[in-house]
């Protein structure tokens, strides 16, 4: 059976949190926040979404990692986060 549908809301927090690991771990440098993200694109392939390695690269421009955020996170759930301990309200 399909995971529910999730609001509009659910989805802006999970692409929120998406692009703020990307910002952590290329701008900031964080090994963590960017061992994160690898492993959330790492599920979205096993899911259907082959190109979400092109985030795991630094100097993206904004509106572009957000793009592929959007695609990344349709195919994700928040258990996905939480077992990771990311938490979905940037804190």
């Amino acid at each position: 059976m399909p995971e529910k549908v999730t609001c509009r809301r659910c989805s802006v927090l999970r692409v929120n949190t998406l692009c703020r690991l990307y910002d952590e771990g290329f701008a900031g440098s964080n090994e963590i926040s960017k061992k994160h993200l690898k492993s959330l694109v790492g599920l979205s392939k096993e899911r259907g979404y082959n190109d979400g390695d092109l985030i795991l690269h630094s100097n993206l421009e904004g509106h572009y990692v957000r793009k592929i955020c959007w695609n990344i996170s349709s195919l994700l759930t928040d258990k996905d986060f939480k077992r990771l301990g990311v938490p979905l309200n940037g804190k």
